[in-house]
This record gives C-alpha cells, sequence and structure tokens, in this order.
C-alpha cells in the first residue's frame, strides 16, 4: 500500500510540472498580449492587418484611428466630389475658357438677363443713340430672347443695318489689348459678298458713344476684314475685295478676334472656328497707306458688339458665350 500511495503521488506531482507552464501561458496570451502593448504582441497584430485577414475584429487603438482616417478620406473625397461637380456647373454655365480669372476682363452667357432686356453692366448703341430706342420687335434692337441659344436658355438678338444695333461695355483703364471670343450665327453671310462697303461685327471705341472713333472688324469691300475711323482706312488691300474666307448664314460658328497694342506693331487678328481668317499688322495691308504701326491708340475705351452696315445691308446677329480677356480664349 504504501509503495503504491508514493507512486501515485509521484505520478500527481509529475502531472502538475508537466500542466504547470501550459495553465501560466493562458493569461499571457488573453491579458497580456493584447493589454500590455508589447513590441511581440504590437508586431503580431500589425501582420494580422498587414495580412488583411476577413476574420480580423481588431477594436483596439489603432484599429479606431485606422477607421477614422478611412472617414477622414471617405469625407475628403466627397467634398472633392462636390467641389468638382460645382467647379463643372459652373463652367457650363459661364465660358469654360480654362483661362486664369484674372485674364479675364469679362464673360456673358445672356442667361442672368429677362427676355427682351439688356444684360447688366452693359449699354446698348441702337440707332445712333446711347439706352434709348432698343425696343422689342423695332426695326433695330440689341435685347436677349430665348429663340436660338448657342448653349443655355438664352443669346442676344440683334437686328441692324444702315442703323447701327449694338451693345457695349466700358474697358478698364490702361488697357492695351484685348481678346475676344464669341459664338455668332448669322441670317446672312460675312465674307464674300461683292458689293458690299464695309459692316461692323464687333470692336473697340475711343469715345463712348460715337461710332466716329472705333476700330472694326467685320467685312470691308465684300471680305472679312477691319476698318479704322477716323481715317477710314481699310484692309485687306483691293486685290482682295470681294475674295478670301467667309464667315457662313445659319449656323453657330466661333469667332475670335485680337486687338493687341502693347506687344510691337499693333495688330487686329480674327480665327474662325480655330483657322484664322484675317490679319494686319502692318502699314502695307491697310489699302489707303493711311495708318502706321500705331492705329489702335487711344481705342481701347470700350468694346462693342452688334451689327451695323455702312452698305444698307441688313442683318440678323445672335451672340452667345462671349468672352473679353488678356489672352487668346479659344473655342
Amino acid at each position: 500500500m504504501d509503495t503504491i500511495r508514493h507512486r501515485t503521488i509521484l505520478a500527481g506531482l509529475a502531472l502538475a510540472v508537466a500542466l504547470a507552464p501550459a495553465a501560466c501561458a493562458e493569461p499571457s496570451e488573453d491579458e497580456g498580449g493584447l493589454t500590455d502593448g508589447t513590441s511581440d504582441g504590437t508586431s503580431s497584430l500589425d501582420d494580422e492587418a498587414g495580412d488583411g485577414s476577413s476574420e480580423s475584429t481588431d477594436t483596439s487603438e489603432d484599429g479606431a484611428e485606422s477607421a477614422g482616417e478611412s472617414s477622414d478620406s471617405t469625407t475628403g473625397s466627397e467634398t472633392d466630389t462636390d467641389t468638382q461637380t460645382e467647379t463643372s456647373e459652373g463652367e457650363s454655365e459661364g465660358s469654360g475658357t480654362g483661362l486664369d480669372p484674372e485674364l479675364i476682363l469679362f464673360e456673358e452667357d445672356f442667361e442672368l438677363a429677362s427676355v427682351d432686356t439688356m444684360p447688366e453692366d452693359w449699354d446698348s448703341f441702337v440707332a445712333w443713340q446711347v439706352n434709348a430706342a432698343n425696343t422689342p420687335g423695332s426695326d433695330n434692337f440689341a435685347l436677349v430672347d430665348a429663340t436660338r441659344p448657342h448653349a443655355g436658355a438664352q443669346s442676344l438678338h440683334v437686328v441692324g443695318g444702315a442703323n447701327p444695333a449694338m451693345l457695349t461695355r466700358p474697358l478698364p483703364d490702361g488697357t492695351t489689348r484685348i481678346y475676344v471670343r464669341a459664338y455668332v450665327w448669322l441670317t446672312g453671310k460675312l465674307g464674300q459678298n461683292p458689293g458690299n462697303n464695309h459692316e461692323t461685327l464687333l470692336g473697340i471705341r475711343g469715345t463712348p458713344g460715337q461710332a466716329s472713333d472705333e476700330v472694326r472688324f467685320g467685312e470691308i469691300k465684300g471680305v472679312i476684314g477691319t476698318n479704322e475711323v477716323p481715317s477710314d482706312d481699310i484692309s485687306p488691300t483691293q486685290e482682295q475685295w470681294g475674295l478670301g474666307p467667309e464667315i457662313s448664314a445659319g449656323e453657330w460658328h466661333c469667332i475670335e478676334v485680337a486687338f493687341v497694342a502693347d506687344d510691337g506693331p499693333h495688330r487686329v487678328e480674327a480665327w474662325r472656328d480655330g483657322e484664322s481668317v484675317h490679319v494686319v499688322d502692318d502699314p502695307s495691308q491697310w489699302n489707303n497707306k493711311v495708318l502706321g504701326t500705331d492705329f489702335l491708340d487711344g481705342k481701347f475705351t470700350e468694346f462693342i458688339l452688334g451689327w451695323h452696315s455702312f452698305s444698307n445691308y441688313a442683318n440678323e446677329v445672335w451672340f452667345d458665350d462671349v468672352v473679353v480677356a488678356l489672352e487668346r480664349v479659344g473655342c
């Protein structure tokens, strides 16, 4: 019996010794490993997180920070999307030029004015009068309407002829160059009209309200060109009259015109749908040889837009998405 009892005691002690390490290891894994924040424990968690295990249900501080970062990232993404949406909407309502806003003197899409009125910040020059005689249904007018927009819902509708029908807008003091972009729809084409004298589509004016002090882009002697008054010199020269490119009727065209007086000899240059159709930058290009290299001096007082014919060539024109800037705008 003593022998049996002795053996039983020894077996029990051996079993206790064998089980002791395992019993001590359980608290270390459940409590110490997660709460001590030891490098071993952290490394193990980082490795698991790095593995992207789908079984992970980590609610530790690291997990909370990670969730916070994810939430911030989502919020930032939503904010960026909102900003992009606002920018996109703003561009669709405006010029969408991509130019630095500081280079844009003004732009007009005719969306804010009521039909049969003028847009804000503009004056009219109709039948030789400033801000008078510009009434719907009259023989000549320059008013906003909704019959033929290029974009949006409205555009500027102009009916003019021997009597001018134009809108004008002051240019900032000290201006020495402008680049104009306008979408234009003509009832009567511009260019290749032999027998015509000269017609104004847009230009710049030295004296407000005075059509006798202008540099006019449009048509001269049946060809796309430039006319300056009071000299009444015209470009191009006679051998090109009635020839050359045209701006066709019955469709929208992107018209760009530059009036530049601060970069060498003064010049007027024009493009139709991105293609050059006219340039005058040398005295030899003026038919009457009156003007020199400084023909734009004193002319940057106001911008003019509309229709005025010195051939009794009546026309009906729509303008939209007008931009006047210090650099070329593009179509």
